[in-house]
């Protein structure tokens, strides 16, 4: 009976190492997923057509950074203005996507790099958890093994490239309005789901090739709310948000970049959470 009874938990021990280390499949967060867009397309010919120092992967957060998009600068245009056009950046942000769409992206062109670039900032995955405008969603887990899919391609391509994984940004709840419409009120599982993945992207991090950061306390109160100065739709970063964000950025920014903080000398610099 004993060794029936080891028997059965070491098939259900094998049985759950072979699902966890199972390959991707469609639907996955790690699942390479094609997303057709216009700007995907005008990506691949400028990362294949010039030179970058630093490039900018992530969803709509990323490309509300200010870059040109069809003959017209985002809102947080004098944040790209200031400390990204100097560095020769391109900002490879996709509204809307997630990781699996964003791994399908860079697997088809977006590094396509001439050189290297010096570093690459990767900001992905609330997209992964948000129940309310997607139909299908992931666990914390498999948003972590998304991010963990995209930084191993960024690895594998350019590993003279530094990589900074940001946490992923908090989100408002139910009880929050937002000073923008309109306004991105989440489930609290939807939140609950951004908070775990992003500490989970934390082990990606090996201080050599990889590191990871946590800004969210420049986007809350005191109370643990979204601050509506700093991110006015509960989810996407003002002008003000942004320069913030930016701000508690540049240090390692900088040191990754062999270069000096783009310091604002009448604001002070907010300091990433702890």
């Amino acid at each position: 009976m004993l060794r029936m009874t080891l028997k059965i938990c070491l098939v259900a021990t094998l049985g759950l190492a072979s699902l966890l280390h199972a390959a991707p499949q469609p639907g996955d967060a790690d699942y390479p997923t094609r997303n057709p867009s216009p700007r995907h397309d005008e990506k691949v010919k400028a990362v294949r057509s010039g030179t970058y120092d630093l490039v900018l992967i992530g969803d709509s957060i990323t490309h509300s950074l200010g870059e040109m998009n069809d003959g017209k600068y985002a809102p947080n245009q004098a944040v790209w203005k200031r400390h990204f056009e100097p560095r020769h950046a391109i900002n490879l942000g996709m509204n809307g996507q997630r990781t699996e769409e964003i791994l399908w992206n860079l697997q088809n062109g977006e590094l396509d790099f001439v050189k290297s670039p010096k570093v690459a900032m990767l900001l992905i995955g609330t997209n992964n958890s948000d129940d309310r405008h997607f139909k299908h969603v992931h666990i914390a887990e498999e948003i972590f093994a998304g991010t963990k899919a995209i930084v191993d391609l960024i690895r594998q391509r350019h590993p003279e490239t530094k990589i900074l994984v940001l946490r992923i940004f908090p989100r408002g709840g139910d009880s929050e309005t937002g000073v923008s419409p309109p306004a991105f009120n989440s489930s609290k599982q939807c939140i609950e789901t951004c908070k775990r993945a992003g500490e989970l992207t934390a082990q990606l991090a090996d201080g050599k090739h990889v590191f990871w950061l946590d800004v969210n306390a420049v986007f809350l109160r005191p109370d643990g709310t979204i601050n509506t100065d700093r991110m006015w739709d509960l989810l996407h970063p003002s002008p003000a948000g942004a320069e913030a964000w930016v701000q508690a950025v540049e240090p390692t920014l900088a040191t990754l970049m062999g270069d000096r903080p783009i310091i604002d000398p009448v604001s002070p610099t907010p300091k990433p959470a702890p």
